[in-house]
């Protein structure tokens, strides 16, 4: 193998069922799909049958990817993704991205890509040192929660070690439970925390010592330091300079009133939306004050958007975080205003390995049901869920985690407990393809609710929320769509908002697929004040992805990398069955009118206009080169030099 930079030139393949371990050459592959989220999702296709493997089959994968920039001096660079198939979507595809240093620790110990198949006899975990790699019996870290088995990770291979691990939730194979790292970093939505329970994998021990080699490593540092100089300059614009100072003091649960004001944030499971007059202790500056201890950040970060707090008295509790939408969903969306028993609903989230957003959303839906009549206390083991029970929360996520009573069924998810409650219940769950939203209310928002029913994983902001509508400043509009209206919250120009859509679903495709963050790149606020910044913010990840590896990328090559990657995504659920029907809004949006209050757009939210809405879809097919029924075309896949997917659709399509 040559030698390579910015790049390990390795993926490390890890087999359960044997024990044992084998490597692969990398390197023909980086200008194709860089690394991360692209190339996971390159793996997935070419060794997983992805029409047919199921979430819990020992033939499923986990492919742990970094990318070219992770590990590196670039700013925010402490990101690294996970594919597999999902148990909790409909579309069956699992991604998900974290911080922290486990991405870092990956490429150390000489690799840019982890998989992880088959399935072990019993409860094991793995230690990666460099080129020594021991599967060790984990029998005694079996139930433990997080934050127990990384202590005793940590006093057995080290505090340099850096742990990947899963806590009772994913165990137990819940269908929301995540893979945890440190006290706030988490790879949480889609259940891989439960693929990773399936394959008796408790955790993942990384030691490395290896350095990550720079191609141009003068211009390198200049360039990583321009980069962190401009992240944190205020001057560079009002949206910019503002998204920085409140998540570097506040974190993410600083942007919620910054949010609420286009009624982007859900109330009450999604019946009301806007700015909440009893987040005072929720929403950033008022939960900071009250518990935080110091700031946080992941890898090679300058924002440093993480809380450390500690809580004292009835609620008294330690940890990391939280996140705004654990804030949202425990707060907003179960009428919580108990700052500090959402502080303990986090610490016990995370300890146990639960994704917070879909947890959350489980006992706001179960609330809202409550109200309704649609279920008892005696389907929550004789807890009456009521809005605001914070008590009855704490009592019941354990129970969930081990699955004990009412846990059993409640494991599984809102989608799924409500397919058995029957059709009056699933109009109250806030989905799309199976998986609940995260904290945006996407009536609100036109191209938000397109970005939020398209992603391919299920519903959440991360896969392409379209920034440049919700900051609405015109001339970033046209540069990333080429109208004015894609910036009109409301609007549904076709053209607009489609090529909005696509425009930050590619986008979003990059930092994943790079090692970095895409909040400091692209989301949230950042250099959206104007074109100039937009150029700006591309040229650091072309120039510093050339510098760093000494392959001579353009932006039209990470343009093509990232459609590349989205067509490899949507075939995937496509060959899974999903169709145009699955990228409809739920029944709520379609429905129901939203009241609340926010200063920016209409009160109340009016449902979304199906008749203009599919006139969106349909050009949005269009633009993808897909079917109207949203399957990607033999020509489209060919374009993009996908031929091989394109022969594997004809099989299953």
């Amino acid at each position: 193998m040559a030698e390579t930079f910015g790049n390990m030139g390795l993926i490390l393949k890890l087999d359960m069922t044997s024990l044992s371990s084998t490597t692969e050459d990398a390197t023909p592959l980086y200008k194709k799909y860089l690394g991360g989220r692209s190339l996971n999702h390159y793996l997935l296709l070419r060794d997983v049958n992805v029409a047919k493997v199921q979430a819990f089959d020992p033939e499923n994968e986990l492919i742990f990817g970094v990318g070219p920039l992770g590990g590196t001096l670039f700013p925010s660079s402490g990101r690294f993704q996970v594919t597999f198939i999902a148990p909790l979507t409909t579309s069956g595809l699992g991604d998900a991205n974290s911080g922290g240093a486990v991405g870092p620790a990956i490429k150390y110990c000489g690799y840019d890509t982890v998989i992880v198949k088959g399935k072990a006899a019993k409860p094991t975990y793995i230690v990666i040192e460099n080129e020594k790699i021991e599967f060790l019996p984990a029998d005694d870290l079996w139930g433990k929660g997080c934050y127990d088995t990384t202590d005793i990770l940590k006093a057995r291979h080290g505090e340099d070690a850096e742990v990947l691990l899963i806590g009772p939730a994913g165990e137990n194979l819940c269908k929301y439970a995540n893979i945890r790292t440190k006290l706030t970093n988490s790879l949480g939505r889609s259940g891989g925390g439960a693929v990773m329970g399936s394959k008796n994998l408790k955790a993942i021990v990384f030691k490395g010592s290896k350095p990550v080699k720079i191609a141009e490593p003068e211009k390198f540092l200049e360039l990583c330091n321009n980069a962190q100089k401009d992240i944190m300059d205020p001057n560079m614009g009002p949206i910019h300079g503002a998204t920085y100072e409140l998540m570097s003091k506040y974190g993410t649960p600083g942007l919620t009133r910054m949010i609420g004001q286009t009624g982007m944030v859900p109330i009450k499971n999604w019946q009301e939306c806007g700015i909440w007059e009893k987040d005072e202790e929720l929403n950033g500056p008022g939960l900071v004050s009250r518990w935080g201890m110091k700031r946080d950040a992941c890898q090679g970060c300058p924002i440093h958007c993480h809380t450390i707090y500690h809580v004292e008295g009835k609620y008294a509790t330690h940890g990391g975080g939280p996140e705004y939408e654990t804030t949202c969903g425990f707060g907003h969306k179960c009428l919580v205003s108990d700052g500090a028993a959402v502080l303990k609903m986090n610490t016990l989230a995370n300890d146990l390995g639960f994704d917070t957003v879909e947890l959350a959303a489980m006992f706001s839906t179960l609330m809202e049901w409550y109200d309704r009549g649609i279920i008892d206390a005696s389907f929550t083991d004789g807890i009456p869920m009521t809005w605001s029970n914070a008590d009855g929360v704490l009592e019941l996520i354990p129970k969930i985690a081990v699955r004990e009573g009412c846990g059993d069924i409640l494991a599984k998810g809102p989608y799924w407990v409500a397919l058995d409650l029957g059709e009056e219940a699933l109009k109250y769950v806030y989905q799309q393809k199976g998986m609940c939203a995260t904290g945006v209310e996407t009536r609100s928002t036109i191209g938000a609710m397109l970005s939020f029913a398209m992603s391919n994983r299920g519903s959440h902001h991360l896969s392409g929320l379209p920034t440049a509508e919700w900051v609405n400043n015109p001339s970033v509009a046209v540069y990333v769509a080429g109208y004015e209206e894609a910036g009109d919250i409301q609007s549904y120009h076709p053209e607009a908002k489609s090529n909005l859509v696509r425009y930050y679903e590619n986008l979003f495709e990059l930092p994943d697929s790079l090692g970095i963050c895409k909040f400091t790149y692209g989301h949230a606020g950042f250099w959206h004040d104007s074109v100039e910044n937009m150029d700006k913010f591309w040229d650091y990840l072309v120039k510093g992805t050339s510098y760093a590896t000494g392959i001579e990328y353009t932006k039209k090559d990470f343009e093509e990398i990232a459609e590349r990657s989205w067509q490899m995504e949507r075939a995937i659920i496509a060959m899974r069955g999903i169709r145009r029907v699955d990228d409809l809004p739920n029944w709520r949006c379609l429905n129901e009118e939203c009241p609340g209050e926010h200063p920016v757009g209409p009160i109340p939210l009016p449902p979304i206009d199906l008749e203009k809405y599919s006139k969106i879809m349909d050009q949005y097919y269009k633009l993808r080169g897909w079917t109207n029924d949203a399957v990607p075309t033999r020509a489209k896949l060919e374009e993009v030099g996908l031929k091989d997917v394109a022969d594997m659709m004809e099989r299953y399509v």
